[in-house]
């Protein structure tokens, strides 16, 4: 078994924590609304899920390349690494504009 998956892996299993995070505040944000309560849950989540994505996501990145060019390029999990963790970072980034959200930032 390639070593590649646990990479595959732990930038899933990150990516899909901080978009589960950001879910649940625009799913208090939907229903705050329906009732009739302002509510900015999604925004206020948003600013420390951002600075946590790019913490691990430079980080991830870093080691990726790291280990990428270390191994002269053979390494898939170095690259899925460098790949996984620029993901990781855009992820909040983009996630307001799909769902219709916006927050000054």
């Amino acid at each position: 078994m390639s070593h590649s998956s646990f990479a595959v892996r732990l930038v899933g299993n990150l990516a899909a924590f901080a978009g589960f995070v950001l879910l649940v505040g625009w799913s208090i944000d939907y229903a705050a609304g329906w009732l009739g309560y302002p509510s900015h849950a999604f925004c206020t989540l948003l600013s420390p899920v951002i600075i946590v994505a790019y913490e691990i996501g430079v980080l991830m990145t870093c080691i990726g390349v790291i280990m990428w060019v270390v191994s002269f390029g053979k390494s898939e999990s170095g690259l899925s690494l460098a790949i996984g963790g620029f993901l990781l970072f855009a992820l909040p980034l983009v996630l307001p504009r799909y769902l219709g959200v916006a927050c000054l930032l």
